[in-house]
């Protein structure tokens, strides 16, 4: 009967912990949810980039160690810097994935640095690898990310302006919601732009959160 019950408890304590894995497990890198089909439901963890409303109505954007993703839905109330554990299905909107999310919960506090995208294309021309087709691979890799630029200011126009560096040209886009003013941008001027990266009709732009963003 001991031996029994002993073995019932095994069997208790494997499944327990062969279920708390499984829930562990379901939790994938962002990256991954890129290769899967539209639609799927999926459940990851990531850093929030800006809170919910500051860019977009009803919308933020998370990232982790492997990629970022917009996440757009009934929020509740995140700062960035707050990590967060978000599962819902994926649908992608005029080109970009986004996670449509059923849950959404704080668990955690963490920095996220934006990716150098001056040092990124240094490095890529050294390889001799900087084509056209290039530069909008590793855009389109970066994606939902908070990157950064230094560059010198082309053109202006209205809310939006171009920085050039030596290696590529990006749209800046300035939202109203993030009330960036533009009355001290000059054509000419160097600057350095920190935002998400994002894509609006097939045209790579990165938008700042607000005006500390722009120096």
């Amino acid at each position: 009967m001991l031996c029994k019950r002993f073995v019932a408890a095994i069997l208790v304590l494997t499944f327990v912990f062969i279920g708390t894995l499984l829930f562990a497990q379901s939790v994938i890198p962002i990256l991954q949810i890129y290769q899967l089909k539209e639609g799927e439901t999926v459940e990851a963890t990531g850093v929030v980039l800006v809170a919910p409303g500051a860019l977009m109505n009803k919308t933020t954007w998370i990232q982790d160690g492997t990629a970022g993703i917009m996440i757009y839905g009934n929020l509740p109330e995140l700062k960035i810097g707050d990590a967060i554990r978000v599962s819902g299905k994926t649908k992608i909107y005029y080109g970009i994935l986004e996670i449509l999310p059923d849950k959404v919960e704080i668990i955690g506090k963490a920095e996220v640095k934006p990716v150098d995208l001056n040092k990124l294309f240094a490095e890529e021309a050294k390889k001799g690898t900087l084509t056209k087709q290039k530069i909008g691979e590793l855009f389109n890799s970066l994606l939902s990310q908070l990157v950064t630029v230094t560059g010198q200011i082309v053109d202006i126009q209205g809310y939006q302006f171009t920085v050039k560096t030596d290696y590529f040209e990006i749209l800046i886009y300035l939202r109203k919601e993030a009330n960036i003013s533009t009355k001290n941008l000059k054509k000419g001027q160097t600057i350095s732009v920190t935002g998400i990266m994002y894509l609006y009709k097939d045209v790579f732009e990165i938008l700042p959160r607000f005006q500390d963003d722009i120096k």
